[in-house]
Formats: structure tokens, C-alpha cells, sequence
């Protein structure tokens, strides 16, 4: 849990405030504490703890890390995330230098070094995706990261720097992740590859194209460790159907 969780904390503070409570948003941790974070800089409706402590009138959410709320923590244990019926809203991200709307679509065939590897569609498919279309691909991250042939490298060393050369993109295919919720946040189309793992009913967006091949045909798997059910529901999200779906957006 990391970037996608805070942007996902903008898009409940937005819910709140469109449901007609315009007081701002206190965003408390598992132990009421207000906290801050750096993507969240900017944004209008996120109260900071200082002005909640010079007693600014709030209304509060609580979500940080240990209580998240799309998290059944009492059906969780060491090697599978259990979830509520909690759905995501499109987050916003206000400190951000937009970039000129280009001709380029991103693809990220990596995940986060902590995540779930049942999140991994695998390289080769990645790779076959490229080799499909005749697009101006583009890979983003520092100088050591491993690119897929045929694609352009953007050099980006923070999030918050991947995030501003999403804004120029014609579109994005992604996994699963801080991206995708990044992709919501500024509006930018996209085909979200899913697998089994985690359902978009619960993180995923309605402005995406959601590739979602869940364990009995509704529920999410959630495991964290290595899953040979998650490993098959990949392999049935065929390079083709990414493609085909990604054409569709462009």
C-alpha cells in the first residue's frame, strides 16, 4: 500500500464534499491522529492537521495505513487481504505541472517491489502488447529501469514526476496500482489489467477499461503470496484483448 492509497484518500475527501458536507476533511489514522501527505499538497478539501488543531470545523474520514477502508482486517490474515464493499472514487491531484496533451501511451509492466506478485501480468506479455501496435510507447522511471524493446523511456525519479508525464499521454495501460489510481486522478484513459487479485469493484474506476478475471466469477482472490489461480487468470488476459480494448480508447 503506498501512492494509490493517498490518491484514493482525495477521491473520498471529493465523495464526501459532493454529497453536500462542504465543511474540509480531517483525514485521521487508525488512532484518530490527523495526517498529512505530500500528494495530497494543494488540495482544498483535505484539512491539515494544524488547521484542525486551531479548531477549524471538519468533518473526518478515517484512512491510513492499518485502516484502509476497502480492508476487512478481521477476515485478513498473513497471506490473503480480505475486502469490504468500499468502491473508489476518482481522486484529484492538485500540485502537479501539467504536461501538453501528446500522442504517446504509457505502459508500466512493472509493479511495486512490495506488492502482491499475483498483480505481475508477466514480461512477455507486456512485451507482446507492444509488438501488436504501432504506437509511440513509453515507459517511465529512473535510468535503471528495465525497458521493453520498442519503447521510448521517460525518465521520471518521484511519483509525483511520473504523475505530470501521465497528464501529456493519449492513454495508458497499467496494472493495477498507484498508476492506474494516478491514470483516474488526472482523467487519463486506460486499460487496467486486474487479474484476479483485487476487483475493480473495489479499486477500479469507471473511465477505465477493467480487466478483472475473478477466482468463482464474482470475488477477488486477494492473496498475497505466489497463487496458481491468480497465475491462470492472467494467462487468460490475452495480449490481443489488451490490445483490442486499448485501440478502442484511442
Amino acid at each position: 500500500m503506498g501512492y494509490g492509497d493517498e490518491i484514493m484518500v482525495t477521491g473520498e475527501a471529493r465523495r464526501r464534499q459532493e454529497a453536500g458536507d462542504p465543511r474540509p476533511v480531517a483525514v485521521l489514522d487508525r488512532h484518530g491522529t490527523p495526517r498529512r501527505h505530500p500528494l495530497w499538497a494543494g488540495n482544498p478539501r483535505i484539512a491539515t492537521p494544524e488547521a484542525v488543531a486551531r479548531g477549524l470545523d471538519v468533518q473526518t474520514i478515517v484512512n491510513g495505513p492499518g485502516c484502509r477502508p476497502y480492508i476487512d482486517y478481521g477476515r485478513t490474515t498473513a497471506t490473503c487481504w480480505a475486502y469490504t464493499n468500499w468502491r473508489a472514487t476518482p481522486g484529484e491531484l492538485y500540485d502537479i505541472e501539467r504536461r501538453k496533451p501528446q500522442d504517446y501511451v504509457i505502459v508500466e509492466p512493472h509493479i511495486k517491489a512490495k506488492a502482491s506478485p499475483n498483480k505481475d501480468w508477466g514480461w512477455e506479455r507486456w512485451q507482446a502488447l507492444v509488438g501488436r501496435l504501432d504506437l509511440d510507447w513509453v515507459q517511465l522511471g529512473p535510468p535503471s529501469t528495465r525497458l521493453l524493446d520498442g519503447v521510448r523511456h521517460i525518465e521520471t525519479a518521484t511519483f509525483l514526476a511520473a504523475c505530470r508525464a501521465l497528464t501529456g499521454a493519449r492513454a495508458a495501460v497499467l496494472p493495477e496500482g498507484g498508476p492506474h489510481h494516478a491514470a483516474a486522478a488526472l482523467g487519463v484513459p486506460a486499460v487496467v489489467i486486474f487479474g484476479a487479485m483485487t476487483s475493480p469493484a473495489n479499486t477500479g474506476y469507471d473511465l477505465h477499461v477493467n480487466l478483472y478475471e475473478p477466482a468463482d466469477g464474482t470475488s477477488p482472490c486477494g492473496m498475497r503470496v505466489p497463487c496458481g489461480h491468480c497465475a491462470r487468470a492472467m494467462a487468460r488476459i490475452e495480449p490481443e484483448t489488451v490490445a483490442s480494448h486499448l485501440e478502442q480508447l484511442l
